[in-house]
């Protein structure tokens, strides 16, 4: 009989059916958190035509969720390793999802504007703690399989939001009417994007706080009742019939016995992450994942935009776009449905790489992976300055964009790798932090220099992806 590491008796339990539903259930978040955050851009257009908006407003609009995410990611961060993964998360889910709800039934765009920015602000809470409640679950081989697959959520909602959307187009008439409101399309269209997390709520409730959480705040005997409840789930036997009777984790700080207020407790805890030896693979970690924001995350939430405005012409992408916007400026509100089709083929994509990496994981690094959709994207990238017709810049814009986006999910497994339990919860909400601040700045380049500056814009995105890929090359080997 032993008193065992939580990591060795995750190697002992295996990956079984209760991994499975909180794969499934954190899958649901990712969904969710897709459609709220990247399907605006998405129904864009349609979104555009409605309030009658420059760039510059869409800019703002397409920045508005992810400015939220930014203000709050540190502070749930901070909670999410002080509470619990599963209470936060829950917590944001609710609140995030009457938030959204609310967002849709505002007649004018600056109530709308502060609503999906409030939706932001409310749902960082699951941004990125389904990815560490999951990789908290399953031992530590697997982690990088079991985030990504779980992360194909993202492609799927990728692809659900265009679908729903190419569907409800012939209704964009008005659908219904109250006084002065009306419910369009593209209102519906969000209203179904929250199902997904409603659900997940519902499943959400009947799982257990991780282990390593509850080892982190000194509360042993629970730990080792979900670790039992989860050998019993996955093995049919508990864990003493294993000659467990206990379990531990290495690289826990020691208890301090000094209070604290809030602010010099966030100071305090925050701090070792920004000293070694965690220093130098966070900060690489959290370059790297700017970079996949920026770009992946940059240019799909333009996508639909972009594809509008370029004519069918023989001609490379920036001519298009300069020649369609002094040209056919007034056409821009006419629907076409391969307007849709096209952000259907952007998360088809999405989700065909994000089945690549699967694939490659089983013989090849997860640096390695991230080193050559890097390559590849930059590739891609490049062309784009010489390529001309409608399909051959499309596969390569949607290559730029999904390749980087769709290696998100194995940089953040890179991260929770690097960073002991009492740390990850912040870690990987201060990387993200960054990155989601790129993302604002990506929108502001595109909505502000496209038109006037395009050749040089999609060149800056360029130059980042080959950023990354140089900073990926110093990547931990895991």
């Amino acid at each position: 009989m032993v008193v065992a590491n939580v990591d060795d008796v995750l190697n002992e339990i295996g990956f079984g059916c209760m991994q499975a539903l909180m794969v499934f259930t954190c899958s649901l978040t990712c969904v969710f958190l897709s459609n709220e955050i990247m399907g605006v851009g998405l129904v864009a257009v349609e979104i555009a035509c409605e309030f009658s908006l420059s760039n510059k407003q869409l800019s703002l609009l397409s920045s508005a969720a992810f400015a939220g995410l930014i203000l709050t990611s540190h502070y749930s961060g901070y909670l999410t390793d002080k509470i619990g993964r599963r209470k936060i998360m829950i917590y944001s889910m609710v609140l995030a999802m009457a938030s959204s709800i609310i967002s849709i039934l505002m007649p004018s765009f600056y109530f709308f504007l502060f609503w999906r920015f409030m939706t932001g602000l409310l749902i960082s809470g699951v941004s990125v703690n389904n990815i560490t409640y999951v990789s908290e679950f399953t031992k530590v081989k697997l982690q990088s399989v079991v985030v990504n697959i779980m992360c194909f959520a993202f492609a799927f909602g990728a692809i659900y939001v265009p679908v729903v959307a190419h569907f409800l187009s012939p209704l964009s008439r008005i659908l219904f009417s109250w006084g002065n409101f009306h419910l369009r399309a593209w209102r519906l269209n969000m209203l179904l994007n929250s199902t997904p997390g409603f659900i997940a709520i519902i499943l959400m409730w009947i799982l257990p706080e991780t282990a390593k959480f509850l080892l982190s705040v000194g509360k042993e005997d629970r730990a080792y009742e979900t670790l039992n409840r989860l050998c019993l789930k996955n093995r049919g036997k508990d864990l003493q019939s294993l000659g467990i009777t206990g379990v531990f984790q290495a690289d826990l700080p020691e208890s301090s016995a000094k209070k604290r207020n809030f602010f010099e407790s966030l100071w305090y805890d925050t701090v070792p992450l920004f000293k070694p030896p965690y220093l130098r693979n966070f900060l690489i970690c959290t370059v790297i994942l700017s970079g996949y924001f920026f770009v992946g995350n940059g240019i799909a939430l333009w996508f639909m935009k972009l594809r509008q405005i370029m004519s069918d012409s023989n001609m490379i992408a920036c001519d298009m776009i300069k020649y369609t916007k002094t040209t056919h400026s007034s056409s821009m509100c006419s629907q076409k449905t391969s307007n849709f089709i096209d952000g259907i083929v952007l998360g088809c994509v999405f989700l065909a790489c994000c089945i690549l990496i699967s694939l490659l994981l089983i013989c090849v690094r997860n640096s390695y992976i991230q080193l050559l959709y890097a390559i590849v994207a930059t590739i891609c990238g490049f062309s784009l300055n010489f390529l001309k017709l409608q399909l051959p810049i499309l596969i390569a814009m949607v290559l730029f964009s999904s390749l980087l986006a769709s290696s998100i999910p194995l940089i953040s497994s890179v991260l929770c790798a690097v960073v002991p339990t009492h740390l990850r919860g912040m870690a990987i909400n201060m990387s993200y932090l960054f990155a989601r601040l790129s993302v604002v700045i990506a929108s502001a380049i595109i909505g502000s220099c496209m038109v006037p500056y395009c050749l040089v814009t999609f060149n800056i995105f360029v130059l980042f992806t080959l950023a990354v890929a140089i900073f990926t090359c110093f990547l931990p080997k895991i």
